[in-house]
């Protein structure tokens, strides 16, 4: 039973990691910046304190990319709120609710290789003063807009008369880990929608957490009072995120190890203690012509129908412990026939490994031996 739980439980964490996130985790540092907000709301300063990082982290030797992103995948950022859109009615007394993420312009899909699927990423013209453009995922697109392009529909947000443009689709994100179904998502252009605490992402040619340092220096360059925080490679993050899993499986998988050595102690136990107890029988039956390959072939025979009835029982069990843990497994059935077969496999081969050396140590009793001590 424990062999079949580990079994599904690593067959599924190897299906997890193969898992697709939507964007690339080589070779990119992430971090959280965030600025005093001016009393006045006036958010231009904002913009030029990122515009000013930007220019002076590019700079830097080893620096490809960089981006700004609100709520950066695998963090736990979350960002939602109701959306309208073009052509479709929610049914009566529901609204549509999306993850809402702000981006900087094309920088941020190029760093994070989030493709483009139609239209265009945002530029640095996209400014508050021109028309108010919003990115969202193929999902969305999709979902809305199945069988047309959506790029040029528009959605609204919370005034109604402001319509918003669909300037491009990009492709979807596993944004809360690669176990979740991704929500569908729009991206919202920095320049118009500036925010005072962002995830700055850079993608480098080398190390990336050995520019670091260096990056947050030229941050606090710009503006001594920037709070820096959460600094973090992306393949660091999307480990993070399969801890869990990791250590469930890990742990199952440690006591199923556990549990085979003690059935294969068990066994060879159980058949050494059967062998000498039936040393007169052994003896007697040599003595009438019996080979060694008959008296291997009734030990081994006799340990196999054993292992068999605690195999059988355990399959039995196991159908019953894996539905328990079904909200453990990604990808495959609490019922996987090929980790039930494959263990039962595993468990019968270990059972005859066990039981080959006292079936040997039978092969070799002295009948006369055997006889005068009986």
């Amino acid at each position: 039973m424990l062999l079949i739980g580990g079994g599904l439980l690593i067959r599924s964490f190897m299906r997890l990691q193969t898992v697709p996130p939507g964007f690339a985790t080589d070779h990119i540092l992430s971090m959280q910046v965030a600025v005093n907000e001016p009393k006045d709301r006036n958010l231009k300063p904002i913009a030029q304190f990122y515009e000013g990082i930007a220019e002076r982290i590019m700079r830097l030797p080893g620096v490809k990319t960089e981006g700004l992103i609100s709520a950066l995948p695998l963090t736990g950022s979350v960002g939602w709120g109701h959306i309208n859109v073009e052509g479709y009615a929610p049914p009566p007394g529901q609204e549509l609710q999306v993850d809402m993420r702000i981006a900087s312009d094309a920088d941020y899909f190029r760093t994070m290789d989030i493709p483009l699927i139609k239209g265009r990423f945002f530029s640095g013209h996209d400014t508050p003063d021109s028309q108010q453009l919003v990115i969202v995922d193929e999902k969305f697109a999709k979902r809305f807009w199945p069988h047309v392009d959506a790029v040029g529909k528009h959605v609204w947000f919370n005034h109604p008369e402001k319509p918003t443009t669909i300037a491009g689709v990009v492709g979807v994100v596993k944004q809360y880990g690669l176990d979740n179904d991704a929500k569908i998502a729009v991206y919202f252009p920095s320049e118009q929608h500036p925010g005072n605490g962002m995830y700055l992402v850079v993608r480098t040619s080398s190390d990336p957490a050995g520019l670091s340092g260096a990056i947050v220096r030229e941050i606090h360059a710009v503006d001594p009072k920037a709070v820096v925080y959460d600094v973090r490679t992306m393949q660091e993050r999307l480990s993070n995120s399969l801890a869990h899993q990791r250590f469930s499986t890990s742990m199952l998988g440690a006591f199923a190890m556990f549990a085979l050595l003690l059935a294969a102690l068990g066994v060879y136990g159980v058949m050494s203690y059967l062998v000498s107890r039936s040393t007169a029988d052994i003896g007697l039956r040599i003595a009438l012509g019996a080979q060694p390959a008959d008296i291997f072939a009734l030990v081994v025979g006799q340990g196999m129908r054993l292992a068999a009835i605690g195999i059988a029982a355990g399959l039995v069990g196991a159908l019953a412990l894996t539905r328990a843990m079904a909200n453990l497994l990604f990808g495959i059935t609490s019922s996987d026939a090929l980790t039930f077969s494959t263990v039962a496999l595993i468990l019968a081969l270990v059972a005859f490994a066990a039981t080959v050396i006292p079936a040997r140590r039978a092969t070799i009793v002295d009948p006369m031996v055997a006889l005068r001590e009986e």
